[in-house]
């Protein structure tokens, strides 16, 4: 499928949807910068999304062969691979996984649907740029007469030029609790008041503070605790914020990863220097990790999500 490039007075934006309608860039026309992440091996992903074959089938290195960085949607499973329903359910879920369908596209606009095949689930999506923003509003629909609880989530992960220079992270969220399952020097999954957080070596931080390049630094865990759903990144040397906004009653949860030239292994190598805010309807892990997302026999949902590029002063 040919690529979808949408654009307003403010932004532009790349969609694939032969792959997952990932958003593969968005770009802040004021200064030329796509804040979308690249991952290292972003020609080889191409050239597997163009049809040569991969090195790897396995349900987590072959999904992150095909990583190219950008934005997702994981749903059904958000993840390590799992069985849902007893559908066994690949790395970060089907939606990121199979060919979207167009059905309509404007110079500022498109509208996409897929139906899963693991769940029962058809998902009827509309993309608009207006302005500084673009918003994601999907609709999501139990196609079956029994009742399902799924993951569903969206994976914006920002790096390149807007990560160099001076950053800070800020948000409407009140708590961080590190990821149970990984290694760290704190409690895994032990709250702590927002802005305080644990890297994964264990080092207590101040999540606002993004580290600089040079500075390693491995972050994973969710925010919840919310009182509005928010969340921004501010590069304060190129003035420019991006601010996330998103439906609370579906996704309570943002999870936070930042791989910041950190792990020395698969798959990164300290190659990466990435930040992604992730708005979702489950926490990362743990005994506690239960999604708030259930759709009863033919019932719909609505979820949207919203990021608005703007000078960083607006927003201080």
């Amino acid at each position: 499928m040919d690529l979808i490039r949408l654009s307003s007075a403010g932004v532009a934006a790349t969609i694939d949807p032969g792959q997952g309608a990932d958003l593969l860039s968005l770009i802040d026309r004021r200064t030329g910068i796509d804040v979308l992440f690249r991952s290292p091996w972003r020609e080889r992903a191409d050239s597997i999304r163009a049809g040569h074959p991969a090195s790897s089938y396995d349900p987590t290195t072959g999904w992150l062969e095909r990583y190219r960085g950008g934005w997702q949607t994981l749903c059904p499973n958000a993840g390590d691979p799992r069985r849902i329903y007893g559908a066994s359910v690949g790395f970060h879920g089907e939606a990121a996984s199979v060919a979207w369908t167009v059905d309509g596209a404007t110079a500022n606009s498109a509208r996409l649907h897929v139906e899963l095949f693991t769940v029962p689930v058809r998902i009827e999506r509309t993309v608009e740029l207006t302005g500084s923003t673009l918003r994601i509003t999907d609709s999501l629909s139990n196609l079956s007469t029994v009742p399902i609880e799924f993951d569903y989530s969206h994976h914006p992960a920002f790096g390149g030029r807007f990560l160099e220079g001076t950053c800070r992270i800020q948000s409407g969220a009140t708590r961080f609790t590190p990821d149970p399952q990984r290694n760290g020097g704190a409690e895994s999954g032990s709250a702590q008041a927002w802005p305080w957080g644990t890297s994964t070596a264990g080092d207590r931080i101040d999540l606002r503070d993004v580290a600089p390049v040079g500075e390693a630094r491995a972050v994973f865990g969710w925010l919840d605790g919310f009182t509005e759903h928010w969340a921004s990144i501010t590069n304060l040397d190129l003035d420019l914020t991006v601010r996330l906004e998103w439906d609370g009653a579906q996704l309570p949860y943002a999870w936070l990863w930042q791989e910041l030239g950190s792990s020395e292994g698969f798959p990164w190598y300290q190659r990466a220097r990435v930040v992604a805010i992730e708005p979702a309807s489950t926490q990362t892990s743990g005994a506690e990790r239960r999604s708030v997302l259930r759709l009863g026999a033919r019932e719909t949902t609505q979820i949207s999500i919203s990021a608005t590029l703007e000078n960083g002063s607006d927003h201080e």
